[in-house]
């Protein structure tokens, strides 16, 4: 993946977890949505995972505290930041 021409490793789930929000900006995700939508069905984890791979992604993507892409919905999930809409 590209970010402002540079190059960002992201692995497998990052990457899955990262298209699947950037799909749907502005759209809630609880934990166990994310899980059934990015994580394969075998899969046998805790929903903490989730934070933890949107931990990374942040750190990856250079996030600012508080980040301003990869929001938390506290007592919910994460949602990617709706792009802002200029009215002309």
């Amino acid at each position: 993946m590209h970010l402002d021409r540079r190059e960002i490793p992201l692995k497998t789930r990052e990457f899955d977890l990262l298209e699947l929000l950037a799909r749907h900006p502005g759209q809630v995700f609880i934990r166990s949505q994310l899980l059934d939508l990015v994580w394969p069905r075998s899969y046998d984890g805790d929903e903490r995972t989730v934070d933890v791979h949107v931990a990374r992604l942040r750190c990856k993507l250079n996030e600012p505290q508080p980040p301003r892409l990869i929001l938390t919905v506290h007592g919910i999930g994460y949602k990617l930041a709706a792009p802002k809409m200029r009215l002309v």
